[in-house]
């Protein structure tokens, strides 16, 4: 019996060949030798842009390559968190793998944290190289890594978990009833995320990512910053409290938060 993958993923005001960039992957992906057998559903979503930067025929594109094709828009911008959940709550195959609409990290990802979960885990979670520290403008590099250390440090995740950002992550069904309980609407609900998964003692699985030739980085600004460390500190503060409950009896999970 094939497996049912879902591929999510979110796009805002997106810019020239996007498209046409996305059906090009899921060809990608169609003619591994790891996913030809599966059925390949890609859900968009439209994080709140114009629906005129979503022409038809450029779903169609997408739509011919896909066994399945869903486009799930919404009107005000949210942010990458909100709209990701969007999706997972639209989707139902057997694993869901979510990266951005631009694919920044090459095709052979997705099909490492396919067969990851297929091997067992419940979350897998992509970690980035030096490629992608260099292609990083000084803000957004600076940010990096400073989350990595409070990661660390603060919610006291383990070394091979810390790198929570980077965009390309899959989990089973066990794993997305966790992403759904996800909160933060932004840029860091990938921490939380793990951080749940973690708390809640799912299997993640850790894959390597390569960053695609050619991709430049948006910059990013004070105020996106000071955004993130308020959301940090919302994370920190649900983390401590959950850490001071009573723990259950033996043989049950820790609950959610």
């Amino acid at each position: 019996m094939s497996d049912a993958v879902d591929l999510v993923l979110p796009l805002y005001r997106p810019r020239g060949e996007w498209a046409e960039r996305i059906a090009e992957s899921i060809r990608a992906l169609k003619n591994s030798d790891a996913m030809k057998e599966c059925v390949l559903t890609v859900f968009v979503v439209n994080d709140g842009s114009d629906p005129g930067l979503f022409p038809e025929e450029k779903l169609e594109l997408i739509g011919k390559e896909a066994d399945s094709f869903e486009f799930l828009s919404y009107q005000r911008n949210r942010g990458k968190g909100y709209s990701l959940r969007f999706g997972v709550a639209a989707a139902h195959g057997d694993y869901q793998i979510y990266t951005d609409g631009d694919f920044p990290f090459s095709e052979q990802g997705v099909i490492d944290a396919y067969l990851a979960l297929k091997q067992g885990s419940d979350v897998v979670m992509g970690t980035r190289g030096s490629d992608y520290a260099t292609a990083l403008p000084p803000i957004r590099k600076m940010l990096s890594r400073n989350v990595k250390r409070m990661n660390r440090m603060l919610l006291k995740l383990p070394m091979e978990y810390i790198d929570t950002q980077a965009g390309l992550k899959g989990f089973n069904r066990r794993g997305r009833v966790v992403f759904l309980n996800t909160r933060v609407e932004t840029f860091l609900f990938d921490t939380e995320f793990i951080l749940l998964a973690w708390r809640n003692r799912l299997k993640i699985g850790t894959i390597p990512l390569s960053l695609r030739p050619g991709l430049h980085f948006s910059k990013m600004g004070l105020k996106v910053m000071l955004r993130e460390l308020r959301h940090f500190a919302v994370i920190l503060m649900q983390q401590h409290f959950s850490a001071r409950r009573k723990p259950k009896k033996k043989g049950c999970e820790e609950s959610l938060y």
